[in-house]
């Protein structure tokens, strides 16, 4: 008797442990659908031209009225004085200005969002949501920033205007495109405006009437 009631401890032992065995594996989760997660689509990479359009909205444009219209109000002053415009150095000095303000723009934009000023409410969301990295902005902006320098060099040559005039004016301008946040970020300091009036106004016609003229003045007239 004892003999037979092992055996059949064993048989149904070896019985359980095979139903164990069969068992299937668990599920894999799932987020909310019939799709496990392990089997859910890749993001699909950007295309070049959805890129190319994210990088020209963090550029701003709609707010280039506000640099163009100086370079076109010191160019106008000095075809006024001389009666002649040269139009190659008005599209150089116009793509000059435009490039340190897309720059600046960037700069703005990257620095608020180191900041945790810009949020999902924020006019500016390209970091926020993601449309570029970090280190895009970063990289679109210098080489914004090395635009406008070639820009600058070739109006020296262009031009003839002092180099040490050149240097002040457009120098000036680009210092303060980026100090708007970067570095001591007069925005944060409620002097923001104040550099942006100072740099989209006389400084720019100062630097388009001195191009064309050939000289640095003042009181353009």
């Amino acid at each position: 008797m004892k003999s037979d009631e092992g055996a059949g401890n064993v048989s149904i032992s070896t019985e359980v442990f095979n139903g164990v065995a069969e068992q299937e594996p668990p599920a894999s989760p799932t987020n909310g659908s019939s799709q496990p997660l392990t089997d859910r689509a890749l993001p699909k990479s950007v295309g070049w031209k959805q890129k190319c359009a994210s990088y020209v909205l963090a550029l701003r444009p709609w707010s280039f009225s506000a640099s163009l219209t100086p370079v076109a109000l010191g160019s106008a002053l000095a075809y006024r004085s001389e009666g002649t415009l040269d139009f190659v150095v008005f599209l150089m000095c116009a793509v000059a200005v435009l490039a340190v303000h897309g720059a600046g723009n960037l700069v703005n934009t990257y620095y608020d969002f180191s900041k945790g000023i810009d949020h999902k409410k924020s006019d500016d969301r390209t970091l926020v949501d993601q449309i570029l990295e970090p280190q895009d902005v970063v990289r679109f902006g210098v080489l914004l920033y090395t635009l406008g320098c070639v820009c600058a060099g070739s109006l020296y040559f262009l031009s003839k205007l002092r180099l040490e005039h050149m240097a002040l004016i457009y120098f000036g301008g680009l210092s303060s495109s980026f100090l708007y946040t970067g570095g001591i970020g007069f925005k944060y300091v409620a002097l923001g405006d104040l550099v942006i009036l100072i740099t989209f106004g006389p400084l720019a016609v100062m630097f388009a009437h001195a191009v064309q003229m050939m000289h640095l003045r003042l009181e353009p007239h």
